[in-house]
């Protein structure tokens, strides 16, 4: 509730749908428009397009420690500390348009900008039921939203801490599991995480939406070009300029994945608050089609595994590949591969409950867009969603708003 004002503003009901007529819902039209890689560094820094790490197939058996130490729960505002977390989603697909000559992305036309944590938020709000508190708590979470141009709905993520303590065994193994069977991308050796931006149509909705990779499959060899970086004052891309150039191989001081066995590999403390984002030129863009989803369930509860929380991940980002690995305290024997469009996982998307609440969910978009236009460019609104299933809308206490104007000119006036 921090810098929200007294008094709740609106309450937000669930939407009602009715799913006997229609198409089912889904992502379509789905478009890769950037991507980037956090490197350690004291300024926010972002290789660009960056590269998933690559699934190395290792051959099973083989053993993992559990994870220790600190790692993200939002990394990108963990890096943008005093900033917009917003911001290197927009770099990103700056900069990819441009090495694409491309000057055709309008982002007046885009209804929702967001992360896909915000979409899976919503969408168990939606799914919660008071019945099932007992078994399955609801997490409290915040948006912060504000509106760009005429219509698009900017949600900033908020959340109470951006790192975590891993603490075994609770922690699992998922992350070293990761650094364990993935290969860094050539010129991405010091990433601490790669970050996609899709954009797609949802509901008659204009969706961008970011989201982690975890790895995608190996790709042709090809030859990365030389890095350049780039450090950019809040501004649109024509105020670019390149201030130093160096080579693939000067990328060194290896940090896999997003934390190691034995290392704290989430800083200790956070990076100044500078006010621009430099940007290495490397990486190569990956289709879509590579993506990969990696999960780790103890073999004890590999046959519980809940699709309910799972498919909406995957089909939100559009991922293809979910590789669930199982494990006895560590030790991983196999793993079993799904992919979207599968028999098993169509099923799924043409569940009644699922396509329900995919309704609702563009329903509930659609009113909060109505809710944000309506209080224009200088409304600062927040949704805050109570532990007991209840979502309020606040007015924030400051001005400021989840981007700079500069900024908020590429959305139309």
């Amino acid at each position: 509730m921090e810098g929200l004002k007294d008094g709740v503003i609106r309450t937000i009901s669930k939407p009602s749908v009715d799913i006997s007529t229609g198409e089912a819902i889904k992502p379509e039209n789905v478009t890769y428009i950037g991507s980037y890689n956090w490197v350690e560094e004291d300024q926010p820094t972002i290789i660009v397009p960056g590269s998933p790490p690559e699934w190395r197939n290792r051959a099973f058996p083989y053993r993992v420690r559990y994870d220790t130490g600190a790692r993200w729960v939002d990394q990108n505002s963990f890096r943008m500390a005093g900033s917009s977390c917003l911001l290197p989603l927009l770099r990103a697909v700056d900069v990819v348009c441009e090495d694409n000559a491309d000057t055709s992305f309008d982002w007046s036309t885009v209804d929702i900008v967001t992360d896909r944590n915000g979409l899976r938020k919503l969408m168990r709000w939606l799914l919660y039921s008071g019945a099932e508190s007992a078994a399955e708590p609801l997490k409290e979470f915040r948006i912060d939203l504000q509106l760009g141009g005429k219509k698009t709905v900017l949600m900033h993520r908020w959340e109470k801490r951006t790192r975590e303590i891993a603490t075994p065994p609770r922690s699992g193994c998922g992350i070293n599991f990761e650094r364990e069977s993935t290969t860094p991308a050539k010129g991405c050796e010091r990433s601490t995480g790669h970050h996609r931006i899709v954009q797609y149509d949802f509901g008659g909705l204009k969706v961008v939406v970011r989201f982690e990779v975890d790895a995608c499959l190996p790709q042709p060899a090809s030859t990365t070009s030389t890095l350049r970086t780039s450090r950019t004052q809040h501004a649109s891309p024509a105020t670019r300029t390149t201030t130093s150039t160096s080579d693939v191989d000067s990328l060194t001081n290896i940090m896999l994945g997003l934390n190691v066995s034995t290392t704290n590999t989430a800083p200790a403390s956070p990076p100044s608050r500078a006010t621009d984002i430099a940007v290495i030129h490397g990486g190569t863009q990956v289709p879509q089609s590579s993506i990969v989803e990696l999960v780790t369930r103890s073999e004890n509860y590999i046959d519980e595994f809940s699709w309910a929380e799972q498919y909406p991940q995957l089909l939100l980002s559009y991922t293809p590949h979910l590789f669930l690995a199982a494990h006895n305290r560590g030790n991983f024997e196999r793993m079993i591969k799904h992919e979207l469009g599968s028999t098993e996982l169509r099923n799924i998307e043409d569940n009644a409950r699922v396509q329900r609440t995919f309704r609702k969910l563009a329903a509930a978009l659609r009113a909060i867009q109505d809710l944000v236009k309506g209080h224009g460019q200088r409304g600062r609104l927040s949704l805050v969603c109570q532990s007991d299933g209840t979502l309020e809308v606040y007015q924030r206490t400051s001005d400021r708003g989840v981007l700079p104007d500069s900024e908020l000119e590429r959305f139309g006036i």
